[in-house]
């Protein structure tokens, strides 16, 4: 497996527990982990280069390895891809994310590097090349009709040093391809950080040192929000309702007569105009719904009285009458070898060929 950040202290023999996650931002349409906070994870090593081109470091990293720059805007798109995608589903798992970016970035020195010369092992999660094919497989198994297989076939070890194929090896390895290590097979995105680094590596080792700066600049750079759309008066909404005069229609009571008099009878309520041209319109239920209307008050667009209909003009019926329009939303390090994890993955490797036989 492979490395991560400037040594501080040595590794503690029995891993420690990882702190709790660092709460995460709103993630907006897919944005669940800012640029800014994988460059930040990087800036932490002195040890290992830089992993975008907005960064200042110019150490060259130690030998033996391909370094390149693995957490630039490119990158982080498809990291946000992957983890909003419905089949990982973490982009609002603040827990979840800090686990996966810590193992990574112990596995790629920071972010620098995913192949390793000396083994010929790739990808974000460090793999010889007997598992790349068994992760691509997974691959195809998790979004069908894309033949990753084929083209990890064709690409080598490219394959692993591409944003597109990168982050979702990665997804892979968690949910499926972690089976080739002995005793897992789980869905590591759901696992303790230990399991995580066990189903990785063999065993587990302290990785705490990651997932400690992971925790930083996740909370240090969270992901951009989305602005809230403006919120309207109450009178931009809503039409106040205005009682209308009532011309009474009933005679006065005679003199000396024992009757009361009669209480006076309010026009009934009628639509405005006839909408039965219109293909969203039907003229019967709007006739219905202005006569449903309390009496004496008509709905201030929409109906009107029906004695007045001759005498009120109303210049704003053919503007009442169009569809509304639904107001517009604003879019708002330490050092390490690979090699403990290549002789596992090559005795799993061996073992599946046997099998096979």
């Amino acid at each position: 497996s492979p490395p991560a950040a400037t040594p501080t202290s040595p590794p503690a023999a029995t891993p420690t527990s990882p702190p709790a996650a660092t709460p995460g931002a709103g993630a907006p349409q897919g944005t669940c982990v800012s640029q800014n906070a994988l460059a930040c994870i990087n800036d932490y090593s002195t040890y290992w280069p830089k992993c975008s081109p907005g960064q200042s470091k110019d150490n060259i990293g130690p030998s033996g390895y391909e370094f390149g720059q693995y957490c630039s805007q490119a990158w982080a798109d498809a990291l946000n891809e992957v983890l909003a995608d419905p089949v990982v589903d973490k982009c609002g798992d603040a827990e979840a994310i800090q686990k996966f970016l810590a193992q990574v970035a112990y596995e790629t020195g920071y972010y620098s590097t995913v192949y390793q010369p000396l083994d010929g092992g790739a990808g974000l999660i460090h793999m010889i090349p007997g598992n790349w094919q068994p992760n691509a497989q997974d691959m195809d198994a998790l979004w069908p009709g894309r033949d990753y297989a084929s083209t990890a076939e064709s690409m080598g070890k490219d394959f692993f040093q591409t944003p597109a194929y990168g982050w979702r090896s990665v997804a892979a390895w968690f949910k499926l391809t972690n089976g080739v290590i002995g005793g897992c097979g789980a869905d590591l995105f759901d696992e303790s950080y230990e399991e995580q680094t066990r189903c990785i590596l063999s065993r587990v080792v302290d990785r705490q040192e990651a997932f400690d700066v992971v925790g930083r600049c996740l909370e240090a750079h969270p992901p951009p929000t989305q602005p809230s759309p403006p919120s309207l008066p109450a009178s931009a909404t809503q039409a106040p309702v205005v009682p209308l005069p009532v011309t009474p229609t009933a005679a006065p009571a005679q003199a000396g007569s024992t009757q009361p008099p009669a209480a006076p009878v309010a026009p009934p309520c009628v639509p405005i105009g006839d909408c039965g041209a219109l293909p969203w319109c039907d003229q019967d239920q709007f006739v219905a719904f202005c006569a449903e209307t309390s009496e004496g008050v008509c709905h201030p667009v929409f109906c009107k009285q029906e004695a007045a209909a001759e005498l009120v003009p109303q210049p704003d019926a053919e503007v009442a009458l169009q569809k509304p329009q639904a107001a517009p939303r604003r879019a708002p390090a330490s050092r390490h070898t690979f090699l403990g994890a290549v002789l596992v993955q090559e005795r799993a490797a061996l073992a599946r060929g046997r099998s096979e036989l």
